[in-house]
């Protein structure tokens, strides 16, 4: 089965409304932001989504892939490490960029830079010079770097400059990075396409459940505040249980309230006082009972107070704001429209952010002193800095017109939030009849109290009918806080008085009271409840539209999904990334290593390196040896790259430390590959591996470009574009030789004896060490490795195929040379001539042949 039939196969067993999703995204339709709400919608009304049958022919063929980015440059550097400033170091647009430099010359900080611009895996801190006192605290950088199919080429600054996910496709790799593969979990980046729609599944999921998300916070939002009813009575365990499923039968019953219920609330309440004055315990029972009359209107007090307070009007009054200026905007937003723009998604997320940063970067920087947006004559855009058209000015007015306003649905969000805030402040507009009759209670027994509280509330309950007034427009003062209210000091006497009814032992009537006491209360209760029923009526509605949005987002859960991602990738592309794997590290001579996966989170991959047929279970890292874990970190490296299908660049720094010299040479020669479709970047100081790169580069016939970072003294990071002398090649030394010998020839007239002869003498010493990088490069290092004395006994017969003739003109020529140049104090008695021109052409062409042939025994 193809991963295209087995997901076809998963698919059909997926929701409507996901299948829909899936065909979408295989005809590449767009999800827009209304087709998200509108399948929140189709969710929580619970309809049916039309879709249409899926076969694996409709899955693209191939992986979906990005641009290639390239690097350009890496310039203005201040405050980097002890580089120089004003150095800029460019990159070849194709093939191998070798980069050259000692220990310690200024690579690194180079290449730290990039390491933060690219994202790597792993990158440190970038320090100023540590040994300068007095120098530059700020530090920046800027890259160039272009993307395949656009123009012109862009820039990253650092700092200040936020992550670029085009820069990111760039792979890194140091000694650190390598660890690090080995010992933590990376994600496999090959993505076919029939995964990329899972991915993209995942991504249309987690945004419809972004919107019921917002439902759910609309909806609690507009909870309605219940009755204040006695707890332990049927009320309050009616109010508790209350839930989605209530029925309005059930409602209708809870809130019927009989005719006469005052009266019968007036009977109960002398019979009450009456078994009270009849009994001996009386006094405790008075005392109880004006304890829960406190608590009644301090319950009420506190919460009215909570409605009214500074910190309540000061949310209303933000709310009140808020809607009007969306209502307002929202009309002049409306005689806009802008389907006719160039580029789609105009008044997206996405592109209101955009709209901010620009317009934050207007004001505070580019154009302080002018209002934004500045359309003038001689005003340019402030995102891509080009001088506005008359056509693009108008856009932009357009635009500002557009932003300044809001969305009729922002408008209708606000009024509905102050509407639910209006609904609550109504609720306290007058006193609830159990607060009434425990107030009158609590007057009969201390006027004093009962007045201080009256006087209190009659103001509140005036500024709660002011405040709904002012939040429904029919007044523009804002109301005043009210004060705390005489709530604690209710509760506190309440508190006493069942202290004081505590003390008292006397239980004779104790049950009748208490039974009468409860129907007092269920009485009060079922009447605050038949007062009530319209809101518990919306309460319910509320929580049965809460349920159905909480369903609906059980239906955008991602875990099946990832779960199959995971599946397909084990099944159809780790055995792909295993393979490439093996074969990256059999070229550099690893053997019983593979790829073991380990987790999966939103339908990625997760793997890291394990040993192959171990007897018992230990880390790569414990077994493996330094040049080992060195290999097994590039093989790692080169299989995420050969799965990057956007080609793009490719950086390693010193990627040879402690290899040998044929790993070495197995490294370059991969590198070289590489570099035939990508740009590839190699930072090195290892001269035999600048010989690998160059010698394979130029069998494959793959373009190099040579830099060189050196140090003068105690400034480093300087740049060349071209290698130093003692990092070059034989070839590359003769061309030079040549160059320099037509130089010598051409000034030759205007020299003195003395000018020639120094010129003379440091041109043979140039070409002694040509001859000596000839034997070097061409004859021992093939033989033993500089490095770690290792002899390879194959290129043995390189030896064995020199000749006579090929010494004696080693010889000769190395003799010629040595005595041309002026490496000791003469005798005096020696008179030293220097060579003619035809001399030196001689000896050089003697060198250029004698190269060949040497050449020619090593390829034989």
């Amino acid at each position: 089965m193809t991963i295209e039939d087995d997901l076809v196969s998963w698919a059909a067993r997926r929701p409507d409304w996901q299948r829909d999703v899936l065909a979408r995204l295989c005809r590449q339709l767009p999800i827009e932001d209304a087709t998200i709400a509108a399948t929140a919608d189709r969710l929580i009304a619970g309809e049916p989504t039309p879709w249409t049958q899926l076969a694996a022919a409709d899955i693209p063929g191939n992986t979906v892939t990005a641009a290639s980015v390239q690097m350009v440059a890496l310039r203005d550097l201040t405050g980097i490490n002890a580089l120089a400033p004003s150095q800029q170091l460019t990159f070849g647009d194709a093939g191998i960029t070798i980069i050259y430099g000692h220990n310690a010359s200024g690579k690194s900080g180079y290449a730290r830079v990039i390491k933060i611009a690219v994202g790597a895996r792993v990158r440190e801190d970038i320090l100023t010079d540590v040994f300068l006192s007095g120098g530059p605290t700020s530090q920046s950088a800027v890259i160039e770097y272009r993307v395949t199919g656009t123009s012109p080429d862009r820039q990253w600054k650092w700092p200040g400059s936020a992550a670029s996910p085009q820069l990111q496709q760039v792979h890194f790799f140091d000694e650190a990075n390598g660890d690090a593969y080995l010992s933590t979990e990376s994600e496999i980046t090959y993505r076919p396409s029939a995964l990329v729609l899972l991915d993209q599944l995942i991504v249309v999921c987690d945004a419809v459940r972004t919107v019921l998300d917002q439902r759910l916070n609309e909806v609690d939002a507009n909870k309605q505040p219940m009755p204040v009813v006695l707890s332990s009575t049927p009320a309050s365990r009616f109010l508790a249980e209350l839930t989605s499923t209530t029925t309005e039968m059930e409602i209708a019953s809870a809130c019927d309230v009989p005719a006469d219920a005052n009266e019968s609330l007036g009977r109960l309440l002398s019979e009450e006082a009456r078994l009270k004055a009849s009994d001996p315990s009386k006094e405790r029972d008075h005392f109880i009972a004006q304890a829960g009359y406190m608590e009644i209107v301090a319950e009420y007090c506190q919460q009215l107070a909570s409605q009214l307070n500074t910190q309540a009007l000061a949310e209303l009054s933000r709310l009140r704001s808020a809607a009007t200026e969306l209502r307002a905007a929202a009309i002049a937003a409306s005689a806009q429209t802008f389907d006719a723009e160039p580029v789609l998604g105009v008044g997206s997320t996405a592109w209101r952010a955009l709209w901010a940063a620009a317009r934050a970067f207007s004001e505070n920087q580019a154009y302080h002193e002018h209002e934004f947006p500045v359309t003038g004559d001689s005003a340019r855009c402030v995102l891509c800095h080009q001088q506005l058209s008359a056509e693009a000015a108008d856009r932009l007015r357009r635009f500002h017109a557009f932003m300044v306003d809001t969305t009729e649905r922002d408008a209708a969000k606000a009024e509905q939030d102050v509407a639910a805030a209006r609904q609550a402040v109504e609720h306290y507009d007058q006193m609830p009849p159990a607060v009434t009759t425990a107030l009158e209670q609590i007057r009969g027994a201390d006027a004093q109290l009962a007045r201080g509280v009256t006087d209190w509330i009659s103001p509140g309950l005036a500024q709660a009918v002011g405040t709904v007034g002012w939040l429904g427009g029919a007044v523009e003062e804002q109301p005043v806080p009210v004060s705390t209210g005489p709530g604690e000091t209710l509760n506190n006497r309440g508190q006493q008085l069942r202290q004081r009814a505590a003390a008292i032992d006397d239980a004779t009537f104790d049950q009748q009271l208490r039974s009468t006491s409860q129907q007092v209360a269920a009485l009060q209760g079922q009447i605050a409840l038949g007062a009530s029923k319209d809101t518990i009526t919306r309460e319910v509605r509320r929580l049965q539209n809460r349920s159905r949005i909480e369903a609906a987002r059980k239906a955008t859960e991602t875990g099946a999904i990832t779960r199959k991602s995971s599946d397909l990738t084990r099944d159809h592309v780790t055995r792909e990334v295993r393979d490439q794997f093996t074969r990256e590290s059999e070229k550099l001579r690893l053997s019983r290593i593979t790829l073991d996966d380990t987790s999966g989170v939103k339908g990625r991959l997760l793997h890291r390196p394990a040993l192959l047929g171990a007897a018992r279970s230990a880390a790569v890292t414990r077994v493996l040896s330094e040049g080992e874990q060195t290999a097994l970190g590039l093989s790692g490296f080169f299989t995420e790259v050969m799965f990057d299908a956007t080609r793009s660049a490719v950086i390693l720094d010193d990627p040879v430390t402690s290899l040998d010299h044929e790993r070495r040479s197995l490294v370059a020669e991969r590198l070289v590959k590489l570099a035939g479709d990508r740009q590839l970047i190699v930072f090195t100081h290892e001269m035999t591996f600048v010989a690998d790169l160059v010698r394979h580069a130029n069998e494959a016939k793959v373009a190099i470009t040579e830099r060189c970072v050196q140090r003068n003294g105690d400034v480093l990071g300087l740049c060349a574009d071209k290698f130093p002398w003692k990092a070059r090649d034989v070839a590359a030394r003769i061309d030079e030789l040549q160059s320099d010998l037509a130089k010598v020839k051409h000034e030759r007239g205007s020299l003195d004896q003395e000018q020639y002869e120094e010129r003379c003498s440091a041109w043979a010493g140039k070409l002694s060490q040509t001859w000596e990088r000839a034997i070097n490069m061409e004859i021992v290092n093939e033989v033993v490795d500089r490095g770690t004395s290792e002899v390879h006994p194959k290129k043995f017969r390189i030896l064995a195929a020199i000749t006579d003739q090929d010494n004696d003109e080693f010889q000769a020529g190395y003799a010629r040379c040595s005595r041309w140049t002026r490496r000791h104090d003469s005798d005096p008695g020696v008179n030293f001539v220097a060579p003619e021109p035809a001399d030196m052409d001689a000896e050089l062409e003697r060198l250029q042949k004698w190269f060949r042939r040497i050449k020619n025994y090593r390829q034989g």
